[in-house]
């Protein structure tokens, strides 16, 4: 007995450092633009086999997860193993069979990351220890800030890391920080900033307060700078269930103005910025708020003021009016698009008529992707619109719909940049309803459990990246984090666990429980140190080894 709690002990830290290696680390992983995409994909790819391969070395010496981590009859479980399934058939009946299995045609995004995810998920599920949750929110928040001041040292052509040498001006406009492109950095966002700002939203106390207002501080400016629209669809959502639920109060909106105000601030410093210095690349849809920076700055520091000092502590629960004001923006929302898309005599609404008009150009001729992707899917043959063409054969199934009426255009779209037309056309209808399904029974969980320490945060910064998904693209930069996300989530979602102790051999009579000594808890560094290293160890070592084990995708 004492034997098996030492290897779960073992294998429960080994969870700790991988999931802060995958979280924290890998999203700083990079080496040069040019190669950016298959020095992440393989960096990963070797981390998690690896990371697989030690948790089963010590599941053979008598490691086991705690009872009830893997049940059997759990649907969590069986619809990773249909998502699985479908990807698998998919790729076994693609137009390119090889393709599809790296992800050749489709950033990386084909079979063995669906494969070496799901491992992941499933070890980390398994062994991942509940007690890691602030830790781990600040250690993510140290990497978000580092993103965003290297996005930012970019748009303003500083390289301090050395990764553009010998790229084009043009080319530095579509590639910012260490995760790729602007859409790339907007789903790491949209996942980060949810747990960043949430700390910070729950935090108590001034140490704690300080403690998680630095990276919040950054979270704003994150919002304010990165050039995506899917951050912005991402970070609402977010908000609109926040404000559905019953913790929140008066004390939760008054952080939310702390966050607004920081927004506001960067955003009026960065159109100031944008007026007097020469920056590239393109301008971010919240951003435009920061022609009224000092307004906005002015009102969110007027309503934590009159929220702190005018009701002298008390909290007041506003769920019920944020429940209101949630259906009144999805309603609004809803019928805007369905009148502006739907009704031909609809009045302009001026610039709004960019958001809400979707066409070709709409969102950097996304709708041209998702229109090219819905008609390659309905021009398949039905076993095909069933199974699909194969990951990662989103371009060339559209340049054989498309033929002699290809544009230039249409040549430059390597995927739908949108997540679920993506895999409809990829995964087929069994695919998409697998990832689905898969998705929905883990929210479901989380519903059922929101008051556990852990669900909250996890589930916003997953809506998130659902959300953030309708304008995006899944790649080997974001989707490992986000299957580890998922299986934090069933961890969170738990009964709390505790620690068996061995019971005491008396001389006479039945043995009893030892009772457990209470010992002081150690301090941050003590105790968030070593896995940290052991994560940046863990990287740098597969790092160096993915050149050779799969130096030949470079």
């Amino acid at each position: 007995m004492q034997q098996t709690q030492q290897l779960r002990q073992l294998a429960a830290r080994s969870a700790t450092a991988f999931l802060l290696a995958v979280l924290c680390v890998y999203p700083l992983y990079i080496d040069k633009f040019s190669n950016l995409g298959v020095v992440k994909f393989t960096g990963v790819c070797t981390l998690s086999w690896a990371f697989c391969l030690w948790l089963g070395a010590l599941a053979l010496v008598g490691a086991v997860p705690r009872p009830g981590r893997l049940p059997a009859r759990d649907t969590t479980l069986w619809s990773l193993g249909a998502f699985v399934l479908t990807t698998l058939v998919s790729t076994a009946g693609s137009l390119s069979p090889t393709a599809s299995f790296w992800g050749l045609g489709g950033y990386y995004g084909g079979l063995m990351m669906v494969l070496f995810t799901a491992a992941g998920y499933l070890a980390v599920r398994a062994f991942a220890p509940q007690g890691i949750l602030n830790g781990l929110t600040f250690c993510v928040g140290i990497t978000t800030a580092i993103v965003t001041v290297l996005y930012v040292l970019n748009i303003f052509n500083i390289d301090l890391i050395g990764t553009y040498a010998n790229t084009a001006v043009v080319e530095r406009a579509q590639f910012f920080s260490t995760l790729g492109q602007k859409n790339f950095n907007s789903g790491f966002m949209a996942l980060a900033l949810p747990l960043v700002f949430y700390a910070f939203l729950v935090a108590r106390g001034v140490r704690h307060t300080l403690f998680y207002g630095v990276p919040a501080f950054f979270g704003g400016l994150a919002l304010a700078v990165v050039d995506a629209e899917g951050l912005a669809l991402g970070i609402g959502a977010a908000v609109l269930v926040l404000i559905c639920q019953k913790m929140f109060t008066t004390r939760t909106l008054r952080r939310m103005a702390v966050i607004g105000a920081f927004f506001f601030f960067h955003a009026g410093w960065m159109q100031y910025m944008r007026t007097h210095v020469y920056t590239q690349g393109g301008k971010p849809m919240l951003a435009a708020l920061g022609h009224m920076g000092l307004e906005g700055l002015a009102v969110c520091t007027i309503l934590w003021a009159v929220l702190r000092f005018g009701l002298h502590g008390r909290e007041i629960p506003l769920w019920k009016a944020g429940r209101v004001v949630a259906a009144v923006a999805v309603t609004a929302i809803v019928l805007l698009y369905a009148l502006a898309n739907f009704w031909p005599g609809f009045p302009s609404l001026g610039r709004l008529d960019d958001i809400l008009v979707i066409n070709d150009d709409w969102g950097t001729y996304r709708g041209t992707a998702w229109r090219i992707t819905w008609s390659t899917w309905l021009d398949q043959p039905l076993w095909r619109k069933i199974l699909g063409v194969g990951t990662g054969m989103m371009h060339t199934a559209m340049m054989a719909w498309a033929g002699s009426d290809v544009t230039e255009r249409m040549k430059t779209f390597y995927a739908a940049h949108n997540e679920y037309l993506e895999q409809l056309l990829t995964t087929g209808l069994l695919g998409l309803a697998a990832w689905v399904w898969f998705a929905v029974s883990h929210l479901r969980c989380a519903a059922k459990n929101w008051l556990r320490p852990g669900v909250a945060p996890m589930t916003l910064a997953l809506v998130s990246y659902l959300a953030h998904a309708i304008v995006s693209i899944r790649v080997s930069m974001i989707f490992p984090e986000v299957m580890l996300l998922f299986a934090l989530l069933t961890v969170f979602c738990r009964p709390p666990e505790t620690e068996d102790h061995p019971a005491e051999k008396p001389r006479h009579g039945k043995g009893k429980k030892a009772k457990p000594e209470t010992q002081p808890a150690p301090g941050l560094v003590r105790l968030w140190a070593p896995p940290a290293a052991a994560a940046i160890l863990m990287m740098a070592v597969c790092g160096a080894a993915s050149r050779v084990i799969f130096g030949f995708l470079f």
